[in-house]
């Protein structure tokens, strides 16, 4: 059976973080690839001002480009309702029923997992990795929260912490200070190139 990654996220823009977390996380558990998966319409984030999806993913395509093993996935971009991850998962274990997903999340996600949309679907369509977000932070005790309270395959991606998030990378361009080092350059220019985010919180 195949086993494929997905890195789903606003990716609004994406930035490197989410880059080293998916080649740790390819590398580790021996992945095939990773798909990142770009959200069209998150129903979490329904009331803020979010980049329009085709925006969004032209960034994930340019930002992977040539990153062997890493693809971008389009599945959630065009859907005019919004997306579900007990939904989405469920429509691609009926698509590929050769794979084995591997959903990957960060802290703060795992934190909020029973919060979402029937987490006993997605947990039991994939098996989880997640990593910590911040410097010290023990997930541990959440891992093994989440996976007896969902019955759910919980792991850790051992990755280093990269410190940084979309929401930092938009103020900081709205601010007029600079991210370099923080977004690959190809994105840095391409938000250049088409004044995204400027004056935008």
């Amino acid at each position: 059976m195949r086993k494929i990654g997905i890195l789903g996220g606003t990716f609004d823009p994406i930035h490197c973080g989410h880059i080293v977390i998916a080649r740790y996380a390819l590398e580790q558990y021996d992945l095939e690839e990773v798909w990142f998966m770009t959200g069209g319409n998150p129903p979490h984030k329904r009331n803020s001002n979010v980049t329009d999806a085709a925006i969004r993913h032209k960034m994930v395509s340019l930002a992977i480009e040539g990153e062997n093993g890493f693809i971008p996935f389009d599945y959630e971009v065009y859907k005019e309702t919004y997306s579900y991850t007990a939904e989405t998962l469920t429509e691609l274990k009926e698509k590929y029923p050769d794979i084995e997903f591997y959903f990957i999340i960060g802290e703060d996600s795992l934190n909020d997992l029973t919060k979402w949309y029937r987490p006993d679907i997605i947990a039991s369509k994939c098996i989880i990795l997640t990593y910590p977000r911040a410097a010290g932070s023990d997930i541990g005790p959440m891992i093994s929260d989440r996976s007896e309270r969902l019955k759910a395959d919980i792991r850790l991606i051992s990755a280093p912490l990269m410190g940084v998030s979309s929401s930092e990378i938009r103020k900081r361009i709205a601010d007029g200070r600079s991210v370099y080092g923080l977004v690959p350059d190809i994105i840095n220019e391409y938000i250049k190139d088409n004044n995204l985010y400027r004056g935008a919180e």
